[in-house]
């Protein structure tokens, strides 16, 4: 829990986890980092999986200390605590933004 009050008022989760349902235990966390919180997880899969965590976990991250946000991208198979990419935004995009993901040909 952070111990300041902006840290308070801005975390939301801290970090998310994979839970495996048939020997209910947790597999492996990712920790978004000191001062950072965010929203919900997406998963997206990759064209061709291989297995049912073979894609990504999305979302964008809110560090309350320098008051910025960044897309993150982790690997959902390793989920290693390297994201696979990142990138800041203009502005900050507050926790419980959502979205939904589909294929240049649905666009038409």
């Amino acid at each position: 829990m952070p111990k300041t009050k902006d840290g308070q008022d801005n975390i939301y989760f801290e970090g998310t986890c994979k839970f495996d349902l048939e020997t209910e235990t947790m597999v492996k966390k990712i920790n978004f980092g000191p001062n950072k919180a965010a929203g919900e997880v997406f998963f997206h899969k990759k064209d061709n999986p291989k297995s049912e965590d073979d894609g990504y976990l999305m979302s964008f991250v809110y560090d309350w200390e320098k008051k910025t946000s960044e897309f993150v991208m982790w690997d959902a198979k390793t989920m290693a605590d390297e994201p696979v990419f990142s990138a800041p935004t203009q502005a900050r995009v507050p926790h419980g933004f959502h979205t939904f993901f589909v294929q240049e040909d649905d666009l038409e």
